[in-house]
């Protein structure tokens, strides 16, 4: 009995013992195995990232993926006005490698601290394939490829070049002017000189008095008509008769005959005006009026006889006539004289066959709505290229610029080798004083034309408010030209800020500045700015932005530069460089780009500017794991070799552009996105975050390729913005247990002109300037025991509102918001990655952590090997201990 109750025990210890060696396992063992695996885990990263030899791995300085684009190109631009939608065709997938190079510039080991600089390079993949949602695979598109879309610069050239087309605009007015004094001067002038020649030659050989009694003979021819006495006025009507403003008008002077002609034939009022000029106003009927009659038939008839008045299409003296005008204004026989037919014709009456537009001085076209004269192109090409300008208008070197004097004077243009403006003698129109072209264009800009009356298409009497605004010159210099708020000045561009937000600046005391006050753009506003009524500033409002903006300015732009709201051009000049026409010239600043590439495409070589410098937590020393692979500053390097770093900031945060620094100097670092930092937030008044839509401008923390898998993380998207990811559900991926983040960013709250001008003036923040939103949808998958994130896939959009500047809170859903460019980016762990990581990581945590006794080959964790080994002897040797003491015990029932 005693021998079988010991065998029992013995049976019922091995059960037990048997049972307790797999618990133990399960819950002691597999613990110690998982928590050492972890802690491997955690070891490795942490050995991998805290001494500088781990950085200076050749995979992690220089790296490359691929990012796809896709294009929604404009099929109808020829036929788009302002404000209309376009019809677009998506195209793609345009698919570039894109390989990131790193340079460390510094290691703080002991800060864990890790500082570097990068740069990408962009490289069009032949052999790279996109896959769509279902599965399907698309090649990538030649970079080549033509897309058309808005000229993404082209909004802000028109508000940038207000003030430039201002100027210009006076210009093209002022050629207007000159245009109708030259062709007077040929039509009236020329034959008045040769009147005035032939009557001083008469008085040589006849004397005075015998001239105007053949004169008066000539009119009066009855047979008992006698001549008046002209002894008390003969030498004023030939000699000494002058203006109020002391130019000769007498007979004898060059502007006497037409000035006497032009008056008219006698009558009360006519003889009372014309004797109180030359003298004989104090003599009594009928010798008055017989008087007249003979200073009025001399005049007239020389002036006839020399075709004065004539139509100059259809002179034959077009040459003399020319000769003899240019030689009365630039005097010392300087006269051009063009014998060369066709030369004459061009030069007066030309047309360019390669533009369509005016080339003579006379000449004038239709330019999209707007007046244009050739005496005004003619000045400008001759200024800039006088040897295009002599082919051109097939003339010697000193008959252009004696050309270019004589017509420039007219115009008031100024340049070294054009004289003082040529005066209009306003006496020629009943009026007194003189007029040049620059006192034309102010008194015409808000009131009356004073030479033919009416008002100018071009001025404030416009539209609704024609024949109701009456500016003094003064006032009209004032805005124009001189005051503080001139608008051919910087306050341009404030004028157009306050029409097309409906708000002035935020002022101070000291000026424009963050924080000051902005009130209601509107009429009476305006009126005080400038010292005017409001139904003046109204007219002004609407000569700006409803007029010089939308009508003026875009001509300037398309005749000077071809340049139009939409652009034709490969793929490859849209995402990384195009040398934008109008900015031509500048060097780098004259290239635009989307993307940031190492140097611009198609520039030879010319560099995007400095390289930028990240500083990376490495999550070792005294920055813990937490943080491992974050973000803390970002800044620049002076890379290019111009010797300046591109921006300095100053003890109060301002930034200072273009600033001598040593080769390699750090600068600019900040903890913020670069175009959304404190100084350019300060250089935009305040503006730019609201204009944004979102106050989310630090970049540091945002994480590089590691994160939480169970909180919330910052992620930096593609510099665009800073968003925060939702924590979703655990899946699986690869056999890989994950924790899904993604992220939904509100284009509504993410407008990106700012970044995209990258003015550092209130510009950026201009409503409308560039109208573009960034959209992004954005999947991470983070395995939660390494924390990295072993999937990517983003989809980035931009939208473009299409109802042009001025326009705010569009409706997303709206036809005038479309896509213009996609960014499509994906990454993943590769299959041999995760089948290593799973074998060598996962396999090894848990209860089984032990079958397949610490893996092989690229699975092998040599640290479980043994434990490995002794857990399966547990096992066995438990399961062993439990048949035995069974098969016991079931025997001991038996008996």
């Amino acid at each position: 009995m005693n021998e079988q109750l010991s065998v029992k025990n013995i049976a019922i210890g091995c059960v037990v013992i048997g049972l307790l060696l797999p618990m133990i396992n399960l819950t002691v063992i597999s613990g110690m195995a998982t928590d050492g695996v972890i802690s491997g885990v955690e070891d490795a990263l942490n050995d991998g990232r805290d001494e500088l030899s781990d950085w200076e791995d050749p995979e992690w300085l220089v790296t490359s993926s691929e990012r796809t684009y896709f294009a929604n190109s404009i099929t109808n631009a020829e036929e788009l006005e302002s404000g209309d939608i376009p019809e677009l065709e998506k195209m793609g997938p345009f698919i570039y490698t894109v390989t990131t190079t790193k340079e460390i510039l510094e290691f703080d080991e002991s800060a864990g601290i890790i500082t570097y600089s990068e740069y990408d390079s962009f490289d069009w993949c032949s052999t790279c394939f996109w896959t769509d949602e279902d599965g399907v695979e698309h090649q990538s598109i030649n970079g080549t490829t033509d897309v058309t879309q808005v000229n993404i610069l082209y909004n802000t050239q028109l508000i940038a070049g207000l003030a430039t087309g201002i100027d210009y605009g006076g210009i093209f007015a002022k050629a207007g002017f000159a245009n109708n004094m030259i062709s007077f001067e040929l039509q009236n002038k020329a034959p008045s000189i040769w009147a005035s020649n032939e009557i001083s030659d008469s008085v040589d050989i006849n004397g005075g008095i015998s001239v105007l009694e053949n004169a008066y003979l000539g009119w009066n021819t009855s047979t008992s008509a006698v001549a008046p006495d002209f002894t008390s006025s003969i030498d004023m009507i030939m000699d000494g008769a002058v203006s109020d403003t002391g130019i000769c008008i007498a007979l004898t002077c060059e502007i006497g005959p037409m000035l006497v002609a032009g008056m008219g034939v006698p009558s009360s009022s006519t003889t009372a005006n014309r004797s109180a000029l030359y003298g004989y106003s104090d003599v009594s009927e009928p010798e008055l009026t017989h008087i007249d009659w003979s200073v009025y038939s001399l005049a007239a008839m020389a002036f006839s006889n020399h075709g004065g008045g004539a139509n100059l299409t259809e002179v034959d003296n077009l040459k003399e006539r020319l000769e003899a005008v240019t030689e009365s204004t630039l005097g010392n026989n300087k006269g051009v004289l063009i014998n060369n037919p066709d030369a004459l014709e061009y030069v007066l009456f030309g047309i360019n066959d390669g533009t369509g537009n005016a080339a003579g001085l006379l000449t004038e076209t239709d330019f999209f709505g707007i007046p244009l004269n050739g005496v005004a192109l003619f000045l400008l090409g001759a200024s800039g290229s006088p040897f295009d300008a002599m082919v051109e208008y097939k003339v010697g070197l000193q008959d252009l610029l004696d050309l270019v004097d004589y017509a420039g004077r007219w115009l008031a243009y100024e340049n070294p080798l054009i004289g003082a403006p040529s005066e209009f003698p306003m006496i020629l129109t009943g009026s007194s004083g003189t007029l040049n072209g620059n006192e034309w264009w102010l008194e015409s800009f808000g009131g009356n034309e004073p030479i033919n009356n009416g008002y100018l298409s071009i001025g404030m009497n416009r539209a609704v408010f024609e024949g109701t605004i009456d500016l003094s010159s003064e006032k009209a210099n004032e805005i124009l030209y001189t005051g503080a708020n001139a608008l051919t000045g910087d306050f341009a561009t404030a004028f157009m800020y306050g029409e097309l937000s409906g708000l002035s600046l935020p002022m101070t005391a000291s000026g424009p500045m963050a924080g000051g006050e902005q009130v209601d753009w509107d009429n009476a506003y305006v009126a005080s700015i400038y010292g005017i009524s409001e139904e003046e500033a109204a007219a002004l409002k609407s000569w700006v932005i409803d007029f010089m903006f939308p009508a003026v300015v875009p001509a300037l732009l398309n005749f000077q530069y071809d340049a139009s709201p939409y652009t034709t051009q490969p793929m490859n000049n849209w995402l990384y460089g195009w040398d934008d026409a109008v900015l031509a010239g500048l060097g780098r600043d004259s290239w635009v780009t989307l993307e940031t590439n190492e140097t611009y495409f198609g520039s030879d070589g010319l560099s995007t500017g400095d390289y930028t410098v990240y500083q990376m937590s490495t999550g070792t020393g005294a920055n813990n794991a937490d943080n491992m692979e974050h973000g803390l500053l970002r800044g620049y390097i002076n890379s290019d070799g111009d010797g300046l770093c591109d921006f300095k900031l100053d003890s109060d945060g301002n930034a200072e552009y273009d600033v001598p620094c040593e080769a390699n100097e750090t600068y600019g670092m900040t903890e913020h996105l670069p175009w959304r930092a404190p100084h350019n937030e300060a250089a935009s008044y305040g503006l730019l975050s609201e204009s944004v839509g979102n106050t989310n401008t630090v970049w540091a923390g945002t994480i590089g390729g590691i994160a939480d898998a169970e909180d919330p993380v910052n992620v930096n998207l593609v510099g665009y913005a800073i968003a925060t990811s939702e924590v979703g559900d655990k899946v699986t991926y690869k056999d890989i247990p994950m924790v899904e983040h993604s992220i939904s960013l509100d284009p509504a709250e993410n407008q990106i002109q700012g970044k995209l001008i990258g003015s550092g003036t209130y510009v950026d923040a201009m409503p409308g300037a560039l109208p573009v939103y960034f959209k992004s949808e954005v999947d991470i998958k983070v395995e939660p025991i390494t924390n990295v994130a072993m999937y990517g896939k983003s989809t980035s959009s931009f939208l473009f509102d299409y109802r042009g500047p001025g326009n705010i809170d569009p409706d997303f859903n709206a036809e005038y918001m479309q896509t213009v460019f996609e960014i499509h980016t994906f990454s993943e762990i590769s299959d041999d990655d995760a089948k290593i990581f799973k074998g060598k990581v996962l396999d090894h945590t848990g209860p089984f952590f032990w079958t397949d006794l610490g893996g092989s080959g690229d699975t092998e964790l040599e640290p479980l090997k043994l434990i490995s080994y002794v857990s399966a002897a547990m096992y066995i040797g438990g399961f062993s201990l439990v048949l035995f003491g069974a098969v016991k015990l079931a025997r001991l029932e038996d008996e």
